[in-house]
């Protein structure tokens, strides 16, 4: 059995497929005298232009496809002696072998969707084209991951169709791209009350490998709470992950796990005194400019605390 981030290796080098195209040419003419060179060149021009437009233009539909789960449609974009490799160097022959792998994956995984960024396509003659880029996978439970792949397309009877496809593994410049899903939160954001106020500061800091969150809290003009937080990328759990201080010295780690529109974290935690602590924090966003928060299933040395209320935040509009 497949596990997430191996189909991944699997997804990402089919993802480029996207090269199966359905561009039709005709059949090789006699010889015919030399076109005059300004002639030819635009010619050649503006059918490289077409043939890269064909390329680009399948990506729709094999995501379309993918995010249907028609693995049979996937596997007929295939060559029929086409030849997929991923990470691993395990290799898959052929439309059919393609399309079980992936009826396959859509079972072990429903619901899965992808997205393809395309990077480069260098064409190495009139019938070879390389394509490189990027397949991001996403599942139901929040679970992402991403490679690269590098594809080969061949022009075989007046159509354009992938014949070789090979995967690696995918690491962005910074771990930004991993926190893409909460950038949103970057900015000032206030809770009011009438005889209390919250105020919290998320911000990029690392060259962007880390999101630090600041916040204050104040009853009767005076600071009662203040803490931080640092939320990154953990790459051998494949989740992000925060790293909590409080105003008293303790301190503790957390996961995060997204489940729709709200993060599910969980928190466990080391008090100054050496108590334990856990909880799970419910981060819920309500649009651009508000989330809710709530804290429960709360304990203190294995004693159960009542769970807090949820409280809602609000952006600070920029300039105030």
């Amino acid at each position: 059995m497949k596990t997430w981030s191996k189909q991944l290796r699997f997804i990402a080098g089919c993802c480029a497929l996207l090269g199966a195209g359905v561009a039709q040419a005709a059949d090789a003419a006699p010889e015919k005298a030399a076109a005059p060179p300004q002639t030819t060149a635009a010619a050649a021009k503006t059918d490289r232009a077409t043939d890269e437009k064909v390329i680009r233009a399948t990506a729709d539909d094999f995501v379309k496809a993918f995010n249907a789960a028609d693995a049979k449609a996937i596997g007929a974009l295939w060559a029929a002696d086409a030849e997929y490799t991923d990470e691993s160097g395990q290799s898959y022959h052929g439309g059919p072998a393609i399309e079980k792998l992936y009826a396959g994956l859509f079972k072990e995984h429903p619901g899965a969707t992808v997205a393809v960024t395309i990077e480069s396509i260098r064409f190495l003659g009139p019938d070879i084209a390389v394509e490189k880029g990027i397949a991001r996978l996403a599942s139901p439970a929040g679970d992402k991951s991403a490679a690269r792949y590098t594809v080969v397309h061949a022009r075989r009877d007046g159509k354009w169709i992938m014949v070789d496809c090979r995967d690696a593994p995918y690491v962005p410049g910074s771990n930004e791209d991993y926190l893409k899903d909460l950038a949103w939160l970057i900015g000032d954001w206030k809770l009011a009350g009438k005889d209390r106020s919250l105020q919290v500061h998320f911000e990029w800091m690392a060259q962007r490998n880390f999101i630090k969150n600041t916040f204050t809290a104040t009853e009767d003009g005076k600071s009662t709470l203040t803490g931080g937080q640092i939320i990154g990328w953990h790459p051998k759990l494949g989740r992000i992950v925060s790293w909590h201080f409080g105003p008293e010295g303790g301190f503790g780690n957390d996961v995060w796990i997204k489940d729709g529109s709200k993060w599910v974290i969980e928190a466990k935690g080391v008090l100054r005194d050496g108590s334990e602590s856990t909880a799970v924090n419910i981060l819920t966003a309500v649009d651009a400019n508000s989330f809710t928060w709530q804290s429960v299933k709360r304990t203190l040395d294995g004693v159960r605390l009542p769970d807090t209320p949820p409280v809602r935040i609000v952006r600070v509009p920029s300039g105030k």
